[in-house]
């Protein structure tokens, strides 16, 4: 009987421990039923922002793709549009080297007709077969001499070398001016659009100067050489006109050489007193008259126009201006003063012995 009542006790402590851990397990359960509760609505709501960030990269995804679609498309119309303007360049190069092959492949016909057009228009022979050693492309026949035009162009498109092929060309020109008969002055007849890639126009040599023109300057020259031709031939006119001129070239010659007499002596005189005015003023006077020296401007009456200096205007400007002095007694009478000017002698002791 105690043995029953002793297993009592025990099943009823067993159940009563069973009990406590079925609580404990109950509350167990409930605990882990909340947190799978949050656990579903965490990742439920993860699901939701999954969903949306999906979407959003999607978008993104389509928007890249659109946007490299465009840009390719851009890429591939600006290196397009490019490769246009280089094909457009190049097509206006190409133009343009061919007008300028055109123009120097007829520079030289051109210049031919140029000058035989010039040589009409003023009466200036041309020389069809030039009668001496050598073959240039146009001779004129003035001042009794041959004047040699010949018409010189670039072999090919670069410019680069055209300047040595002149100066090339200048010194080989000496077989026609070793000759005589030929005029030393020769000219190279070039197309205007070569001028600027040219270092040097004129070639001096010793006995001969070669010059080079373009065609629009032909008939400049051209006339320069018709007038020296003219004054060469000043003996044709009669014996008076001829002895007018020479008094008259005789009496500027002199006057030249007596005006640069007379401003030297007045050029010495100057730096004569500006010497004294530096020496022998005193310290503070010098810088005082030096910095009012620093402060004057002459101006010289500067050529503003080509038009012609009128004597007339500068008989009436000189009488004016020696009125006005004489009023103030500066000037003294022409005489007095030719007289004393003349007292300078033109030429030294030395010149004159």
């Amino acid at each position: 009987m105690q043995a029953l009542q002793g297993e009592l006790l025990q099943a009823r402590q067993q159940s009563g421990m069973a009990e406590a851990r079925a609580g404990d397990l109950q509350r167990d359960k409930d605990h882990l039923n909340a947190d799978l509760m949050s656990a579903r609505r965490d990742v439920q709501r993860l699901s939701s922002e999954l969903a949306a960030l999906t979407q959003v990269d999607n978008q993104r995804r389509v928007e890249l793709q659109t946007n490299l679609t465009s840009l390719s498309q851009l890429k591939e119309r600006i290196a397009e549009e490019r490769l246009q303007e280089h094909q457009a360049r190049q097509e206006e190069l190409e133009r343009k080297q061919q007008r300028l092959r055109q123009t120097w492949q007829t520079h030289q016909e051109n210049a031919r007709n140029k000058i035989r057009q010039i040589a009409e228009k003023h009466s200036v022979p041309v020389v069809d077969k030039f009668p001496l050693k050598g073959e240039p492309d146009n001779v004129l026949s003035i001042c009794e001499q041959y004047v040699v035009l010949d018409a010189k162009s670039p072999g090919g498109e670069d410019l680069a070398n055209f300047g040595t092929y002149l100066k090339t060309q200048a010194e080989a020109a000496v077989k026609y001016t070793k000759q005589e008969g030929v005029f030393g002055q020769l000219y190279f007849v070039v197309p205007s659009n070569t001028l600027e890639s040219l270092p040097q126009t004129v070639f001096r040599f010793v006995d001969y100067t070669v010059y080079v023109i373009p065609v629009e300057a032909l008939e400049p020259v051209i006339l320069s050489l018709v007038k020296v031709d003219e004054y060469l031939n000043v003996k044709e006119i009669s014996p008076e006109d001829r002895r007018n001129i020479f008094v008259i070239l005789g009496r500027f010659a002199h006057l030249t050489k007596r005006r640069l007499q007379v401003d030297q002596f007045f050029a010495n005189e100057s730096l004569s007193l500006a010497a004294e005015t530096e020496n022998r003023l005193p310290e503070e006077m010098r810088k005082e008259v030096a910095e009012i020296e620093k402060s004057v401007r002459l101006n010289p009456p500067q050529e503003r126009t080509t038009k012609e200096i009128g004597l007339s205007a500068l008989s009436t400007q000189h009488k004016k201006i020696e009125k006005g002095l004489r009023e103030r007694g500066v000037l003294p009478e022409s005489e007095n003063l030719a007289s004393g000017l003349n007292e300078l002698p033109l030429y030294s002791p030395e010149q004159d012995s």
